[in-house]
């Protein structure tokens, strides 16, 4: 009879210890990002979710959206995260390294762009989920996922040219600076 009250008990504990281990998540396995965002609902969701974090307004929503998508995957990010120093800053702070280097983007990586100025060393000025290259071998124009769906025909998902600054429809999209990945 002590046998099996022990073997409950500890069945119990073991229980326990997963459930409050998958809650207390430090870090996101990046394929989980781009996973999660092949989904056309969880695309919508998160940007919907954004838009309302922002006060209604998909302007300037791109810390917002890439702070959903981690908090969707289980990662803590504070719900007042607005700006990219923000994030970066929390990133960091949970062990995500900063590479320059984008022929090593992988699926579900965070890139962050320049700022307005093409600097590489202030805040950037945007950031999005890679997704994959357009071609393979090709290194400049990738499948995103980013708040700016009013730029790309209402695509969440849509193509960017990362190298260069360029123009989308009359609006100015920086080049990449860094991503980032646990």
């Amino acid at each position: 009879m002590k046998k099996g009250v022990l073997i409950i008990f500890v069945i119990v504990i073991t229980s326990l210890a997963l459930i409050f281990s998958r809650n207390l998540k430090t870090h996101v396995e990046v394929e989980n990002l781009h996973d999660f965002l092949n989904v056309s609902s969880n695309r919508i969701q998160v940007y919907n979710e954004a838009i309302k974090l922002n006060q209604g307004s998909s302007k300037n929503t791109c810390v917002y959206f890439i702070s959903e998508v981690l908090r969707k995957n289980n990662f803590s990010v504070p719900k007042e995260t607005s700006n990219t120093s923000q994030l970066i800053t929390l990133l960091k702070k949970k062990g995500w390294k900063k590479q320059s280097d984008f022929e090593k983007l992988s699926p579900g990586d965070i890139c962050f762009t320049t700022n307005e100025n093409s600097s590489k060393d202030s805040n950037p000025s945007h950031t999005y989920v890679f997704m994959k290259w357009v071609k393979a071998g090709s290194y400049d124009y990738a499948y995103v996922c980013d708040n700016q769906a009013k730029d790309y025909s209402g695509k969440i998902y849509h193509i960017r040219n990362i190298r260069v600054t360029t123009k989308v429809n009359g609006f100015v999209k920086d080049a990449f600076a860094f991503f980032m990945k646990v």
